[in-house]
């Protein structure tokens, strides 16, 4: 099936350029227009395009504001912007305007031929997937402090490193780090910016949302300050989480402890809830609490998991006292290991990749391995070796 491209260029001379210099790719019939963004509109409308380029130099909030309504009035188009501004900051307000990415000027043929490819993933992606149902964990600390972002995150790390495909959503939308336990980079966008297009939300959106933070991991920001979080709505986490269970195996959540509408939701989708306490009095009494919401919810026992963070041994206040406090049995212990996690916090690497032997690494790994076991081959023993031939 011939793919149909429209591109619109700000000049004729642009548009002279684009004809004389820029091949087709097969399957793909090209239409190049001259007006820029007022165009935009109007050419979807007239052409209905799979894909429309837009080639400007250096588009103004104004040229943004006519994309933004134009990808509102027909969503099904996947727009990308060729321009001379490819930094981070014009790719997220390109985002939010409907724009899938920003592709680096000047237009030539083989940005047709990545267009091409962004469309071939687009369709790949909607129908793949379909019937999978990835496993959703949500992570909440019963008091600030207690680690649960230090926990989802060594815990995302290990099961992308086993071979599952990972996405770690950071639903702390007002203090939320996540992305700095992991790694140093930036990422392109927030939680916050995919939930503004949530009307034109698919498979290739998202993943030009996340940050590819390993091989299998990936991860969904919060962001960088907490303003305009009026398009977190409880449908709109509904639909980013739906999503992600269609396109991976594990989905964890960072959620903050402010039980909100788009909180609950998230917490409502999970298959499992995990409550981190310390063996402190303060948070075994905020743990209580948030399990008396919980019951609220309807939510079962079984759905529920409390997991003492940092557990001492010798600690006044044992396991027992803290299941007899927060009326749910314990289900797993991370030991302390104070030195080793702070270290690993500020280099912003998982804890079991760089002291894979310190005990709550241990602890953390046979968490992994119990979520997802990993086969393993059974090699020949030294002894079948000695006797090989007798």
């Amino acid at each position: 099936m011939t793919a149909k491209f429209s591109v619109i260029c700000a000049t004729a001379d642009q548009r002279e350029r684009v004809l004389r210099e820029c091949s087709s790719p097969p399957g793909v019939a090209i239409t190049v227009h001259v007006g820029g963004a007022r165009n935009v509109l109007s050419v979807m409308q007239k052409e209905q395009p799979d894909v429309l380029l837009l080639d400007l130099d250096q588009p103004d909030e104004s040229a943004f504001e006519l994309i933004d309504a134009a990808t509102q009035r027909i969503p099904g188009v996947l727009v990308l912007l060729v321009s001379a501004d490819a930094s981070m900051a014009a790719l997220k307000r390109a985002m939010r305007a409907g724009v899938r990415d920003v592709l680096q000027a000047p237009l030539s043929s083989d940005t047709l031929k990545l267009a091409q490819d962004y469309l071939r993933d687009a369709r790949a992606n909607t129908s793949r997937f379909s019937d999978a149902t990835g496993e959703v964990h949500a992570f909440m600390s019963a008091k600030g402090g207690c680690g649960a972002t230090f926990l989802a995150t060594n815990l995302a790390y290990l099961l992308a490193k086993s071979g599952r495909r990972v996405l770690l959503i950071d639903l702390n939308l007002y203090f939320g780090d996540a992305a700095t336990y992991l790694t140093d980079r930036k990422p392109p966008a927030s939680v916050v910016d995919l939930a503004r297009q949530a009307r034109r939300l698919d498979f290739a959106l998202l993943d030009a949302s996340v940050l590819k933070v390993r091989d299998n991991l990936d991860l969904l920001a919060a962001p960088e300050l907490p303003y305009q979080l009026e398009d977190m709505t409880a449908d709109n986490v509904a639909a980013m989480i739906g999503l992600a269970r269609a396109e991976y195996d594990f989905i964890l959540l960072d959620l903050g402890r402010t039980m909100d509408p788009a909180t609950v939701k998230a917490l409502d989708m999970a298959e499992r809830v995990v409550l981190v306490v310390e063996q402190t009095l303060p948070a075994l009494k905020d743990a209580r609490r948030l399990v008396t919401v919980f019951e609220g919810l309807d939510y079962r026992k079984d759905k529920l998991r409390l997991v003492i963070n940092g557990y001492a041994r010798g600690a006044l206040i044992r396991p027992e006292d803290v299941e007899k406090s927060v009326g749910l049995k314990v289900d797993r212990l991370v030991p302390a290991s104070e030195e080793a996690v702070l270290n690993a916090i500020n280099r912003g690497d998982p804890l079991p990749r760089i002291t894979p032997r310190d005990p709550a690494a241990r602890a953390l790994q046979q968490w992994s391995q119990d979520l997802s076991p990993v086969a393993v081959q059974t090699g020949k023993s030294w002894f079948s070796t000695l006797t090989r031939g007798m």
